[in-house]
């Protein structure tokens, strides 16, 4: 007898759809509260508007339920899909590739004085922010990672970060708003731009990543080519160019 393909798919999505105990996987954080003990891996998660998804979630650091998107997921995805996986405004998970193998963590948060910001996430898109250098190089599709937006950064002298819990913060000049993190898969395999400015803000947030104590690692390609911008005067850096003095070839981000 033979097996109908499509109910051979259909039994495959229930399967999908129904694992860690809910009818769907909606995003990392609420298979973690369906079941604490679930450990980090890669994990598949529909969207609300049907899109199944292909994610690492991070089960483990800074209390778990981190939502890590492979970089194929922003070719399909956009800001309307956003909302269901990036319900806490105040953390970000960011880890970084380095030549020797490790993968360190870096919780990022806003300074005290701006936590009455919330955080910002764009799919290709920055509204309110200052756009990503590289939008210009590579083009999309990407993924923006906002601290404060053009109405904050315009009007504040100190800005800036806390990493693991640490101040990071420097005195703003010029008139660029810059204040974000940006990850591009890069498809089409374009040369970046070759700014690179690595001033205090570059110099703290690497200088207080974490080794996770495991030292277990996520799956190399969910690491992609990245800008950190913060200015004037905080940092415009990339990774193609931190290899050479933090030993970083790419980065991920995650958040909840």
């Amino acid at each position: 007898m033979q097996f109908p393909f499509a109910l051979f798919l259909m039994i495959q999505f229930t399967a999908i759809a129904f694992c860690e105990g809910g009818l769907f996987n909606r995003t990392c954080k609420t298979i973690k509260e369906q079941n604490p003990d679930a450990p980090s891996n890669t994990y598949s998660i529909v969207t609300n508007s049907g899109k199944l998804l292909q994610v690492y979630c991070e089960m483990g650091l800074n209390g778990g339920g981190y939502t890590f998107l492979h970089p194929t997921t922003l070719a399909v995805i956009n800001d309307l899909d956003i909302p269901q996986m990036f319900t806490d405004k105040t953390a970000f998970l960011l880890r970084a590739r380095r030549t020797d193998g490790t993968q360190p963590y870096a919780v990022l948060k806003q300074l005290s004085e701006f936590s009455f910001v919330p955080l910002k996430i764009g799919i290709s898109s920055f509204e309110s922010f200052g756009g990503p250098v590289n939008a210009g190089h590579i083009g999309s599709p990407y993924i923006f990672f906002g601290f404060l937006p053009n109405s904050v950064a315009s009007v504040s002298a100190t800005q800036g970060l806390q990493v693991n819990g640490v101040r990071i913060s420097y005195t703003h000049c010029g008139s660029v708003t810059a204040s974000h993190f940006a990850l591009f898969p890069n498809f089409k395999e374009v040369d970046p731009g070759n700014a690179y400015y690595p001033d205090p803000v570059y110099a703290g947030i690497f200088s207080n990543v974490r080794d996770n104590p495991s030292g277990r690692v996520m799956p190399g390609d969910y690491f992609m080519f990245g800008e950190i911008h913060f200015g004037g005067c905080g940092c415009y850096v990339q990774t193609n160019q931190m290899k050479k003095d933090k030993g970083v070839l790419a980065l991920t981000i995650g958040f909840r």
